[in-house]
C-alpha cells in the first residue's frame, strides 16, 4: 500500500468536514490537518515552554485567586509547563474544528 498523496487527504478532510460532530472525527481531522500541513511545509512552530514556566514561577498571585473552575482545580499545584502543553494542544486541536472559538480565544489573549 502507498503513502497517501496530498489530494487523498484533501478528500478524506472534506468528507470528515461534512460528518456529524465526535470525538473520532475531530481526532482524524486533527491527525488529518497536521500530515497535511507536514506535507506543505507548514509545521506548526513549537511552544516556547520555558517562557511559560518563567512566568508562571513570577506569578505572585495564587492560582484559587482566579475561581474555582474545574479546570483551575486540574491544574492547581501541576507543573505549569506540562499545563501549556495541553493547553497548546487544545487550542491547535481547536483552531481545526471551531476556528471561529479559535479566533475569539486569540483575540481575548492579544488584548490581556
Amino acid at each position: 500500500m502507498s503513502a497517501p498523496n496530498l489530494k487523498e487527504i484533501e478528500w478524506a478532510i472534506q468528507e470528515l468536514e461534512q460528518e456529524e460532530s465526535s470525538e473520532k472525527r475531530y481526532t482524524l481531522l486533527a491527525a488529518l490537518y497536521t500530515c497535511r500541513n507536514e506535507m506543505l511545509g507548514l509545521s506548526a512552530a513549537q511552544p516556547q515552554i520555558a517562557a511559560y514556566a518563567e512566568a508562571a514561577a513570577g506569578a505572585e498571585d495564587a492560582l484559587d485567586q482566579y475561581g474555582d473552575s474545574d479546570f483551575l482545580r486540574a491544574v492547581a499545584g501541576r507543573p505549569p509547563s506540562k499545563a501549556w502543553m495541553v493547553m497548546d494542544e487544545l487550542m491547535d486541536t481547536l483552531r481545526v474544528v471551531n476556528p471561529r472559538a479559535y479566533d475569539g480565544v486569540m483575540r481575548k489573549l492579544r488584548k490581556i
